[in-house]
């Protein structure tokens, strides 16, 4: 019997797999795994079963696991390359292809409200003399400062190199495949074999390591670490603004745009009648029973608002409309300014006035750990995209990473009871703790994160509903929402937190959206969603039935309680007037069968576990004593003001920026101290 073993390599999803084949008289008899780094909670977990079904079919292609596309389509590229090798078929790094333009056509990223979806893009590739000259993206559907920014990244280290084996662009994992994914079709389409395009190794230089001297560093480019930049620059100190991403990928930048703010100009000039005191008053109302909550950080808060309103004017930000977030007390008043083009536009100004003052602004550089000398911080060690290591040194470091909301196993870890995730949309990856863990800070654990109950999956697709029951921004108020008991708690047209809040307390890690077939009528999108996908965790995402009984039977819910709830609305709704909730007699639509029941699961923003802070942005120690050189704020620091009742968007924002500017002004006063 003659054994041989060969290893084939294969793109994933965001790394290059690894995998062995052993052979016995040619024939194969086991896979295995070498090397991978997928993201832990998909195609880490997909890669076993991929192993599994390969040793069982004993072929050089298996099934695509649904959800973890790239991950399989990887995986059989890696197979593919030892089959190759078992026959002795070497593909050369040596292709022919046609000269001209070609464009292809693949899917990408898209956002809507907030929500990662899939989209489109167009990839126009040009070849002359068998070498790639020029990669456009005349549309596509990607956010610009992330997945825009990441095509041009991709575009000149594929033309320089005249390779495809480019590394990912960190950040701008989707838009970075679906590019490459593009360009490899375009050199089918031409003629070509992308795979030699893909074998043509790119050498890296040798890691270097430099030192740089600065007054202030801020850490992470979102609204906290432009923020504090800013002012830091205004206030005549030099600053270096670092962050892991080679593109402007945070928070900030998927943000819906809105900025709360109170007596506020912009406010002056719509006649729109409102002062701090009464802001401070509706935080209070919202957030009074929290027990995290510092009022004093909510006085500043409210106070501070209005200046920041007109921080951000003076970097060239225009206001579309000054709203409210929802038709009830306490989040009547119009507060959110609202800025065109959201995040995008946001961040894109921010970073024109950083540049504009000298702000030494640095992407794909990851900070691994701060400097600490007896006690003080006195800078941070961080590692280039290119692997160079650099030790920077400053009076002060400001640190606005965000949450952990990126990293599934903290999530675990902090947040055991949040057992129903369906989407998260934060970015910050838990570096913050453990900077703040380096002096011993002492830390406020929350046991949720930021998240709402509302109707929408990552299977939806390309497709989106006409209105979503209980979100924040494109809400549906024409059903009755009940929690897992299958009682109702609000009116349905009040700001979704409140039914967040409720259904929490009560114990349940689901909400439902209920209603009849005049409602299935009026929405049909969102019916169809309902009735034909299912949740990250397999189950149905809706029901039909001809009776309340077989529908609360469906999701686990009591039927007696379920029946008398919609026995009770549907009075409400021929009397005219909600005496119970108060909801605007213009949703109030009976309940008639057929009936329909959708989930609402946790849809996921932020994390609150963080950093306790003062007023001055200063970290504080397990003695709530300042860490001498260390601050910090937005997402990362945020417990002193938020809490599982949300007051709104556009409160993250100005909690990044009040505070993000709170530190750089206390940090700059103190560098004569230095």
């Amino acid at each position: 019997m003659t054994k041989k073993s060969f290893v084939g390599k294969g793109q994933g999803f965001k790394s290059q797999i690894v995998l062995k084949g052993e052979f016995a008289d040619n024939k194969l008899s086991e896979i295995e795994l070498v090397s991978s780094d997928e993201t832990k909670e998909v195609g880490e977990k997909a890669l076993p079963k991929l192993v599994d079904a390969a040793n069982k079919s004993k072929k050089f292609q298996v099934d695509v696991i649904s959800g973890a596309s790239r991950t399989s389509k990887g995986f059989n590229e890696a197979l593919k390359d030892i089959e190759n090798r078992l026959n002795g078929v070497e593909v050369g790094t040596e292709t022919t292809v046609k000269d001209g333009n070609y464009t292809v056509e693949v899917k990408s990223f898209k956002e809507n409200q907030g929500l990662p979806g899939t989209g489109r893009a167009s990839i126009n590739v040009t070849f002359k003399d068998n070498r790639i000259t020029n990669i456009v993206v005349p549309e596509y559907t990607d956010t610009p400062v992330i997945g825009g920014m990441a095509f041009d990244l991709l575009k000149n280290k594929i033309i320089k190199n005249q390779s495809t084996a480019v590394d990912v662009i960190t950040s701008a994992t989707v838009s970075s495949n679906a590019y490459l994914s593009g360009v490899a079709k375009a050199i089918s389409k031409a003629g070509g074999n992308p795979e030699s395009f893909a074998n043509r190794k790119i050498h890296k230089p040798v890691a270097k390591h430099g030192e740089i001297h600065t007054d202030v560093i801020a850490i992470g480019a979102g609204l906290t670490g432009f923020s504090a930049a800013i002012e830091a620059a205004d206030e005549g100190a030099r600053v270096v603004l670092l962050e892991a991403g080679q593109t402007y990928s945070s928070s900030t930048t998927r943000a819906q745009g809105f900025v709360m703010g109170a007596e506020t100009d912009e406010q002056k000039r719509r006649g729109i009648k409102d002062s701090a005191d009464d802001f401070y008053h509706d935080l209070m109302t919202v957030y009074g029973d929290e027990p995290n909550i510092e009022p004093k950080l909510l006085r500043k808060l409210a106070n501070e608002s209005a200046d920041y309103i007109s921080f951000l004017e003076n970097q060239g930000i225009k206001w579309d409309k000054v709203v409210n977030i929802a038709p009830k007390k306490p989040r009547l008043t119009k507060r959110a300014h609202t800025i065109k083009g959201m995040g995008t536009t946001l961040i894109h100004a921010l970073v024109d006035s950083a540049k504009a003052k000298g702000v030494d602004l640095r992407l794909g550089i990851k900070v691994d750990e701060l400097i600490v000398e007896d006690g003080k911080v006195k800078g941070v060690k961080a590692t280039t995209v290119d692997g160079d290591k650099l030790s920077i040194y400053a009076s002060a470091v400001i640190v606005g990473t965000g949450s952990y909301t990126a990293n599934m196993a903290k999530i675990k870890e902090l947040n055991p009871k949040m057992t129903n995730i369906e989407v998260i949309v934060g970015n910050g990856d838990g570096s913050a703790l453990n900077f703040f863990k380096q002096v011993n800070a002492k830390i406020i654990n929350v046991p949720y994160l930021q998240f709402m109950y509302y109707f929408y999956g990552v299977s939806f697709g390309d497709k989106f509903p006409e209105a979503i029951p209980e979100s924040p921004t494109l809400p549906n108020y024409d059903v009755l929402c009940v929690d897992g008991g299958g009682h109702r708690l609000v009116s349905e047209d009040d700001f979704t937190f409140e039914f967040t809040k409720r259904c929490w307390r009560n114990g349940y890690d689901e909400g439902y959206a209920v209603y009849g077939q005049k409602t299935a009528e009026k929405y049909p999108v969102m019916t169809e969603l309902g009735l034909t996908k299912k949740t990250i965790h397999g189950k149905n995402f809706g029901y039909k039935e001809d009776s309340l009984e077989k529908l609360a039977k469906d999701v686990g819910i009591n039927p007696d309680n379920l029946k008398e709830t919609v026995s009770r609305y549907n009075i409400l709704c021929e009397e005219g007037e909600d005496e119970d909730f108060h909801k605007s007699s213009k949703n109030m639509i009976k309940i008639t069968a057929p009936f329909y029941i959708l989930r609402m699961p946790q849809i996921c923003t932020d994390g609150y576990t963080g950093a306790k802070i003062n007023e001055n942005g200063q970290v504080l120690d397990i003695t709530e004593k300042p860490v001498p050189g260390l601050y910090a704020a937005g997402s990362c620091a945020d417990s002193g003001v938020m809490g599982i009742d949300y007051f709104g968007d556009g409160m993250s924002l100005l909690n990044c920026g009040v505070f993000g500017r709170a530190a750089a002004k206390d940090a700059v006063s103190k560098l004569n101290e230095n």
